[in-house]
């Protein structure tokens, strides 16, 4: 509104008013309705409706909420690229399946639906005919496509957590998505064998179990992130998922994240003599879950940093050891002579170190073989730490071949008093 009383933002060209409506929060975007009779309806062509946790904790009864989006629903026009329902109180029940049915006809693109209390949620079979989707996010599911889906022929983000699926759907579903380049699988239904053969993927983030991961057909994957439960470990009737098979076939690969008991479990099969080729452009690793005390874990860690000849950036969330096994102090003091085998190494993050003597010796293996190395970093509570600012300084006193480390050390103090 200008001083001489003329209503600009109104007569502004509606893509523009638009936009400023697509920006505030749903709820707002509503209260706009009272403005004015000319802005009543201006929301109603909103093209992304955001139900989420700030939405809904904000009625005291969910039903209420629930009434609310139905008028949303109905008195929408045009279409609606992006639909989203997701908070703390959102519950399995068939009002979904009625929200979903009126979206078929919307046109949507990005869909997100996270079921947080109750029954898994059993998709209806009308979302398999959003042919636009180019994003799908769902958590706490029953994903069943119907026997003629075709697949998402525009789909590019595929999320799903807590997703109960058959294993059979999923590889089919992403052989089916030709555009695909995300994809992420949290604690979905186990796997005994996984291929993933997609063309055009980029990053792929697995969490759960799995006896054999392969990466059959991702010439384009760069971004690897995959944390396997324990259980894999003691399974009565394992498939090894070893190096060899893990890294078929990836030669973009450049940023590789192992955690929980990927590691332990790749080396369970041995490692080749010769390193797959596949790491020969990683230059970003990060190891999570190292128990310094499995000799097997250790000596794969090591394999994994010397196999990758651009590696720059190394990250190590180390698990508290204590109790020193002597034959994994005696390969790490056996590889600390192995030097500058690690010729562009410039970062190391060690995560939650405590300063035990395992740790140390996997300290002079880095220093020893990293011949640019610029900066250590040193992490974790304080009162985890076994010798504190002490363990630096016989850190620094260490053999190194690089002349310009620098070593940062921070402890976080936490108050014994806090819950």
């Amino acid at each position: 509104m200008t001083t001489s009383g003329v209503d600009t933002i109104s007569n502004l060209p509606s893509n523009i008013l638009d936009g400023i409506l697509g920006c505030l929060p749903l709820k707002d975007a509503v209260k706009t309705s009272i403005l004015s009779k000319d802005w009543r309806y201006k929301w109603v062509t909103r093209q992304k409706l955001d139900f989420d946790g700030k939405f809904l904790m904000s009625f005291k009864d969910i039903q209420v909420a629930k009434t609310i989006i139905y008028q949303v629903l109905l008195l929408h026009k045009g279409p609606i690229l992006k639909f989203t329902l997701q908070g703390p109180n959102v519950t399995s029940c068939p009002d979904i399946s009625h929200w979903i049915l009126f979206l078929s006809e919307k046109n949507v693109q990005e869909f997100t639906l996270h079921i947080f209390s109750g029954n898994e949620y059993h998709l209806p079979s009308q979302i398999f005919t959003f042919q636009q989707l180019w994003h799908l996010e769902l958590g706490r599911c029953l994903f069943h496509p119907p026997p003629d889906f075709k697949g998402f022929e525009k789909l590019i983000n595929l999320d799903l957590q807590c997703v109960i699926f058959d294993p059979a759907i999923i590889r089919n579903l992403i052989s089916k998505c030709p555009l695909l380049e995300r994809l992420r699988l949290n604690w979905c239904t186990d796997f005994d064998i996984f291929e993933i053969d997609a063309a055009n993927l980029k990053c792929f983030d697995f969490v759960g179990i799995s006896k054999s991961i392969c990466f059959k057909n991702t010439p384009m994957l760069r971004n690897v992130t995959v944390w396997l439960d324990s259980n894999v470990l003691t399974d009565p009737s394992p498939i090894y998922s070893n190096i060899t098979k893990f890294f078929h076939y990836m030669p973009s690969l450049r940023e590789l994240d192992l955690c929980g008991s990927t590691l332990e479990y790749l080396t369970m099969g041995g490692v080749p003599e010769s390193p797959p080729t596949a790491l020969n452009n990683v230059g970003s690793l990060r190891i999570s879950s190292m128990y310094f005390r499995n000799a097997e874990e250790v000596s794969g860690a090591v394999y994994l940093i010397t196999s990758c000849p651009k590696l720059q950036e190394l990250t190590i969330e180390c698990e508290t050891v204590g109790t020193v096994v002597e034959p994994v102090m005696q390969f790490l003091r056996a590889q600390s002579v192995s030097c500058g085998v690690v010729k562009l190494l410039q970062s190391v993050q060690m995560c939650y170190f405590t300063g035990f003597e395992m740790e140390m010796e996997f300290m002079k293996f880095i220093l020893a073989c990293a011949p640019v190395l610029e900066e250590i970093f040193i992490w974790n509570v304080a009162q985890y730490f076994h010798r504190g600012t002490k363990m630096m300084d016989e850190i620094k006193q260490f053999c190194r071949v690089s002349p310009n480390v620098r070593f940062k050390f921070e402890e976080a103090f936490i108050d014994p008093e806090l819950p």
